[in-house]
């Protein structure tokens, strides 16, 4: 990783005590020797107040560990318009410019290790996360309500856009139907999960599946992409 030729800058980090894509960022900005310095500060109600310190005080940006609505006066990268949702803020030409890194890195994560794959989404439902499902080949959910799993599918293009579940047979029968199961939750029923899966765990929690599937990825290989999507982000940019 190449960075940037400047002064070293402070990089608020704001956060609600996760903890785990913290040290993977700290790890990289460590490693690759980057003129960044994180200060970590509990995400509390009104943390907008800590943005305009950004630019008055030379900060390279704000980290948030988890993705909130978009503040007041905040200009939008594409993506983060597609979330309706920012985790990252960056001071750029007298303004800040919002970005929404974890849908950048599950982009990247599903385009390169499940191109095309047919997946069932399990667990909450995260509405900011479903526009960036768009490299698989198609996607069903299981819901709450249909209202709930028709208003998700309906931010995927047409061709993608699956089948709502609602009853546990309707889980099951899709269940046969698909390659790669999307885990929100950190207990996923144990006996939907078949050899012949692969399945992408987004919140810690979910181990136990692993011994039941033929490939496993968990939270961190997603906070690995997001950490490149952060640092891209401030102005960092991949070798090679």
């Amino acid at each position: 990783m190449r960075a940037l030729a400047s002064t070293p800058r402070p990089v608020l980090y704001l956060h609600r005590g996760g903890g785990g894509f913290f040290d993977l960022l700290l790890a990289q900005v460590a490693a690759a020797r980057l003129p960044l310095f994180l200060h970590p500060v509990a995400m509390e109600e009104g943390w907008e107040a800590f943005l305009p310190c950004l630019k008055g005080l030379g900060f390279a940006g704000a980290v948030l560990e988890e993705a909130a609505s978009v503040p007041e006066g905040v200009r939008l990268e594409a993506e983060a318009g597609l979330a309706g949702r920012v985790d990252l803020l960056v001071p750029t030409g007298g303004e800040l410019l919002g970005q929404y890194t974890e849908g950048v890195a599950l982009e990247r994560l599903l385009a390169q290790r499940f191109p095309g794959a047919r997946a069932l989404w399990l667990g909450a439902l995260r509405f900011d996360l479903a526009p960036f499902l768009r490299g698989l080949g198609e996607v069903h959910v299981a819901a709450p309500s249909y209202a709930e799993g028709d208003a998700f599918l309906a931010r995927l293009s047409p061709p993608l856009r699956g089948r709502v579940a609602l009853r546990p047979e309707e889980v099951r029968a899709l269940v046969l139907r698909v390659d790669l199961l999307l885990l929100n939750t950190p207990r996923p029923p144990l006996d939907l999960a078949q050899p012949y899966h692969a399945a992408l765990a987004l919140v810690p929690g979910a181990q136990a599946v692993a011994e039941r599937v033929q490939l496993f990825l968990g939270p961190e290989d997603l906070w690995a992409q997001r950490v490149w999507a952060v640092l891209e982000g401030l102005g960092h940019t991949p070798l090679g």
